[in-house]
């Protein structure tokens, strides 16, 4: 029979908070049977010691899957997700925490009252753990309010607020996009159902300074960017296309010249080089 729900833990060199996140999720209060499923890319602190302790004390409940080598996030994050057999998951990064025992129920008990969405999601609180600065992480800060977005909405809530609705075959989608699966998953979800939405923050969201993104210079995250949204725009056959890089004259010009996916070959490679040559000259 197919488990309920599976909550992915994932981990590497969390020593100092991966027990508070752990916690967090056995705490949840719900009325089905879950699993946590966690994804320890080979840590070197004490991070597998504190996750192996766990899973002694919760035998069947938690599982943990130690990689022999670090094989950095998109390739663990991959595996771990295909393991998964469950109606929904949950996903939360070992330095992150739910702050509310009802997360799960709540979102739970809405996806199975919205048969149309793929993806349940809340407001999380950002804490800046260099500066000690608490925030709500809110999808308020773009839009109007409302219980149900759509792929057409320019949301983006933290992965750390989200059940995903196990709908979707990930085997066919490419391992890269699982380095930025917090963005790449929103649009992969939204493409085939909607976002049910909880106006609450059950979830916070530690800002370390260091993460795939964070640890990023400005040049980096352009780039970054960049890639993501020629990959996202590749993976639809360019159907979302139109939702990236809206402005550009170039891209315009060489959608116009070479028709859509040639001018994205073009202005992708194009704009890749002048990013290059502007950081190039900076230093």
């Amino acid at each position: 029979m197919m488990n309920f729900l599976a909550v992915v833990l994932l981990t590497y060199n969390h020593e100092k908070t991966i027990a508070k996140a752990i916690d967090s999720i056995l705490e949840q209060k719900t009325s089905f049977d879950f699993d946590i499923h966690i994804l320890d890319d080979h840590s070197t602190d004490g991070t597998t010691k504190i996750c192996e302790q766990y899973k002694a004390n919760f035998p069947g409940k938690i599982k943990v899957f130690t990689n022999e080598k670090n094989l950095g996030v998109a390739k663990n994050v991959k595996q771990g997700l295909l393991r998964i057999s469950s109606t929904y998951y949950a996903f939360l990064e070992g330095d992150d925490y739910w702050c509310n025992p009802d997360k799960l129920q709540k979102q739970a008990d809405l996806l199975e009252k919205n048969p149309d969405c793929t993806l349940c999601s809340h407001d999380s609180f950002f804490k800046n753990l260099l500066t000690g600065e608490e925030t709500r992480f809110s999808t308020r800060n773009n839009l109007v309010v409302k219980k149900i977005y759509t792929i057409d909405d320019p949301i983006q809530m933290h992965i750390s607020s989200r059940l995903y609705r196990n709908c979707i075959d990930l085997k066919n989608v490419p391992e890269h996009m699982f380095q930025i699966w917090d963005t790449n998953s929103m649009y992969i979800y939204l493409a085939a159902g909607n976002l049910v939405y909880i106006d609450e923050a059950m979830s916070l969201y530690n800002w370390t300074g260091d993460g795939i993104w964070s640890g990023l210079n400005a040049f980096e995250r352009r780039v970054m960017m960049l890639k993501i949204r020629y990959d996202i725009s590749k993976y639809f056959n360019f159907a979302y296309e139109k939702k990236f890089y809206a402005k550009s004259k170039l891209l315009r010009f060489c959608k116009l010249l070479f028709g859509v996916r040639v001018g994205w070959f073009v202005f992708y490679h194009l704009e890749m080089l002048r990013l290059n040559i502007k950081n190039l000259f900076k230093k």
